[in-house]
């Protein structure tokens, strides 16, 4: 363990400990940072954690420390706190946490901010990842602040903005939030003038019985809206859509759907995986919420990754 102390910190290797703590509020974190070169600035991912978890439960799970020493990116794991949340929940339900300048995604974006320029990441290759309710807060994250994310994933996640109270996300949950869903255009709007058509991956089990897999269908077909709305500004095509056949990785079928921009580079993309309940697809039985079989979500997620870079001129 590195003490975050210790003038040499960013620069080492290994996992350290920290806590954000300013004007928008105060947060734990978790850092892996790869052996290798330092001197050149390396991409990030920002993997927010579900209901009942912590930093360390998502790590061990989703094995995604070992991922990042192989691709060479660094991973914070941000931490909800009992006082945040009794549960350990990202708020993204509350109406209060679903925007830009307060409640968690003003924490989460200085947090993320503040350990950038600490150890060195590119800024335009910082991508955000999240699961159950970690994949709720980091869609409203992206949204909400656009010009400092490269790419997002939402496993067994929810749309954005699809609930604003408790009774509603209990709905949302079990069967989607059907026409209630936001459109493309209010997400563009709440873009404001950062606005652009971020990558998106979207994993979801068949089996869930805690997020129904409504809400990766209503994930996908959001964010291809907002795909849709910006190139419409930019006077470029619709996405295409197109289906990949279902293939079996790990003993589970999977099913993929994607939607490209008009020079074939899919922008976002769904899989589906039949056999798989509330669990991270193809993860480690040492954390909670995971499934050994099926696809190996995190080397899906840092392939992913390696493919995308946010534009510099933001």
């Amino acid at each position: 363990m590195i003490d975050e102390s210790s003038a040499l910190a960013p620069l080492a290797s290994g996992v350290v400990s920290g806590e954000y703590d300013g004007p928008e509020g105060r947060r734990p974190w978790r850092l892996f940072v790869p052996a290798g070169d330092a001197t050149t600035p390396r991409a990030m991912l920002v993997m927010l954690h579900g209901c009942t978890q912590d930093a360390a439960d998502i790590a061990r799970g989703t094995r995604f420390d070992e991922e990042a020493q192989a691709g060479n990116f660094l991973v914070l794991y941000p931490e909800q706190t009992v006082a945040g949340n009794p549960r350990r929940c990202w708020n993204w339900f509350d109406a209060a946490h679903q925007s830009r300048g307060g409640g968690e995604p003003a924490i989460l974006a200085a947090m993320i901010a503040k350990v950038g320029v600490t150890y060195h990441v590119d800024p335009q290759r910082v991508h955000l990842a999240g699961v159950s309710a970690g994949a709720g807060m980091a869609g409203l994250l992206a949204v909400a602040y656009p010009e400092r994310f490269a790419s997002l994933t939402s496993a067994s996640g929810i749309g954005w903005r699809a609930a604003s109270d408790v009774s509603a996300a209990i709905s949302v949950m079990q069967k989607g939030a059907g026409d209630a869903l936001p459109s493309g255009v209010a997400m563009r709007a709440a873009m404001g003038a950062n606005a652009w058509a971020l990558p998106v991956l979207v994993i979801h089990g068949g089996k869930d019985a805690v997020v129904s897999v409504r809400n990766a269908d209503e994930t996908a077909r959001q964010f291809t809206a907002l795909h849709d709305v910006v190139h419409g500004e930019a006077g470029q095509a619709p996405l295409v859509a197109s289906e990949i056949p279902a293939r079996v990785e790990q003993g589970y079928t999977v099913h993929e759907r994607r939607w490209a921009d008009a020079g074939g580079r899919p922008a976002v993309t769904l899989l589906r995986v039949d056999e798989l309940g509330h669990a991270w697809s193809g993860g480690s039985h040492t954390g909670t919420f995971t499934d050994s079989a099926g696809p190996n979500a995190s080397h899906l997620i840092a392939t992913f990754m390696a493919q995308h870079a946010r534009p510099a001129a933001r």
